[in-house]
């Protein structure tokens, strides 16, 4: 699951690159989402899920499990969720890489194009590695045998004609930690951008904060202002879609009487989902007035488009 690849989104701590493509759907959607809420004891373990969806009462709907391509990790969740359905009646289902590329055929942008952002990007990962109770081992000893594999990899490692030695090597040369004798990496003095404070760092550095709350607190601003400059972009291409599609059908949308709005209306929704990949009709009504205010007022505004433009 490239749990390698875990950091910080809408104030979750999310664990892999195929979670972020997960809720980056979601957002893109404007489908709400919640994050490892609750474990399930499944009598042969402690399960958590990964999103879980609620209703408009608070009511837990529906859990959904991300996992990577190994196909034995897809049958263990799959045993899992169904246990889950059967000791607690809650609807689930398991996306993995498959399933976000059948997802992501209705985005405008590519599902590796996102993964990449989530690799590489500072605005929206704090680090590639987790640290502290955010580790997923945190706490955990390693058993003897585990200990063993462990130190018999290192000296592997370390040995002679290891090709991984000289990339350590050279790993350390740049960190500033060299062998003695040789000159160290100078450091300087840093202002960290989110507080300010003061920091000493090595030149070679790419640190701009002075430690991961910081760093956090821009990624989730900077992440949280690009989404809402999305979806008001994306709003607003459908409200202009909905006035042209209005003109190009006029006396089809003037004559439509109130009980046939959802058949008039029909052919506008399927087009905006085709184009924008949005079919949830709450965000093509918030879409025009900026919130869902049902199919009687959008036609009511599509007639007075219609209206305004005969006159």
């Amino acid at each position: 699951m490239n749990r390698g690849y875990a950091g910080f989104y809408k104030g979750f701590y999310l664990r892999s690159s195929y979670e972020f493509a997960y809720a980056k759907y979601l957002d893109f959607n404007l489908i709400p989402w919640s994050y490892e809420d609750k474990t399930f004891n499944l009598g042969y373990k402690i399960y958590k899920p990964d999103f879980f969806f609620y209703d408009k009462e608070g009511r837990l709907m529906k859990i959904v499990e991300i996992k990577s391509r190994n196909k034995e990790a897809k049958k263990n969740a799959l045993l899992a969720l169904d246990k889950v359905k059967e000791l607690y009646g809650i609807d689930n289902e398991l996306i993995s890489y498959e399933e976000l590329m059948d997802l992501y055929k209705s985005l405008p942008f590519t599902l590796n194009s996102v993964l990449m952002e989530w690799i590489y990007s500072e605005n929206t990962t704090i680090t590639k590695a987790a640290f502290g109770q955010l580790n997923g081992h945190f706490n955990l000893k390693h058993t003897p045998e585990t200990k063993k594999k462990i130190g018999e990899h290192t000296k592997q490692l370390w040995s002679e004609d290891s090709p991984a030695k000289q990339k350590m090597l050279e790993g350390l040369r740049r960190s500033g930690l060299v062998q003695k004798g040789k000159v160290k990496t100078p450091r300087e003095i840093r202002c960290c951008l989110n507080c300010n404070t003061k920091f000493e760092v090595l030149v070679t550095s790419a640190k701009k904060y002075c430690n991961r709350g910081c760093s956090g607190k821009d990624a989730i601003k900077i992440a949280s202002e690009a989404y809402i400059d999305r979806r008001k972009n994306i709003h607003l291409e459908i409200k202009r879609y909905i006035i042209s599609w209005s003109m190009l059908n006029k006396w089809i949308v003037i004559e439509t009487p109130m009980n046939k709005i959802k058949t008039t209306i029909h052919p506008l929704v399927e087009e905006i989902y085709r184009n924008f990949g949005v079919k949830d009709f709450r965000v093509i009504s918030a879409a025009v007035f900026g919130e869902d205010r049902g199919r009687k007022e959008l036609i009511n505004f599509m007639k007075s488009v219609c209206n305004e433009k005969i006159c």
